[in-house]
């Protein structure tokens, strides 16, 4: 209980700051101190939760016609991630998780800023079905988000953030209902929502203090820092599981 209370704090910042990554962390370093199966579940529902606010915060500045696309291939794709998660081995789900953060670290390292002046549907379909398969599955949906969002709507903070959210927030909503369905959801899980609440709420007035002094141009490295450092911690795990 002591460590989902610090680890929640950990994630509740680098959520709050850049408007993801609350998964990135909360996940692989929650897999060593328990499982990854109830960290994955206990990442969505705490997350979902916690982007309630933040969404609130920024709603008026979602651009809501350029992030449908998004949101429909995420909805889409939740169900073959639900999937992957009720029948994938701990083992193997965790060697997935560290995968896929370094595979987002690379690629958000080298993705190109197009300033796009609208989405283009089909590779924002693409994003939003890889997100939600990957928010199903190990409840790190943000890096496609990411991605797209960096390359297309550039890095103004509040933009960004409230684009980033407007998406996995319902998205997220969505794959608890599916959580709920497949029994995933248990008592330990519950127990530990409540031990993580406190200190996600330190950690959220921590990251706006934070948040309020991240310029623009400070902003994509922050981002992109936070990436590289899950993806640390990810492999080191999976390395010491392996061993």
């Amino acid at each position: 209980m002591i460590a989902i209370a610090l680890i929640a704090f950990l994630a509740a910042v680098c959520q709050s700051v850049t408007a993801f990554g609350f998964a990135l962390v909360m996940v692989p370093l929650l897999a060593v101190a328990w499982e990854v199966k109830p960290a994955v579940v206990t990442s969505t529902l705490l997350s979902t939760v916690f982007m309630m606010p933040l969404l609130y915060e920024v709603r008026t500045k979602v651009q809501v016609p350029a992030i449908l696309p998004l949101l429909a291939g995420s909805l889409a794709g939740i169900p073959v991630g639900l999937a992957v998660l009720k029948r994938i081995d701990g083992d193997l789900l965790q060697v997935l998780v560290a995968l896929m953060v370094v595979v987002a670290s690379v690629t958000l390292f080298w993705s190109p800023r197009t300033g796009q002046s609208r989405p283009h549907l089909a590779t924002a379909f693409f994003a939003g079905g890889i997100s939600g398969a990957l928010r199903g599955a190990t409840s790190m949906s943000g890096p496609p988000i990411v991605l797209y969002a960096l390359s297309t709507f550039g890095d103004e903070v509040d933009h960004f953030r409230a684009n980033v959210l407007g998406v996995l927030l319902p998205s997220s909503l969505v794959t608890i209902a599916g959580l709920a369905l497949a029994g995933l959801i248990d008592g330990n899980v519950g127990l530990a929502c409540v031990a993580a609440a406190p200190t996600m709420v330190a950690g959220t007035i921590t990251g706006a203090w934070l948040r309020r002094r991240v310029s623009a141009a400070l902003f994509r490295p922050v981002v992109l820092s936070v990436l590289v450092g899950s993806s640390a911690v990810v492999l080191i795990s999976s390395l010491t599981n392996s061993v």
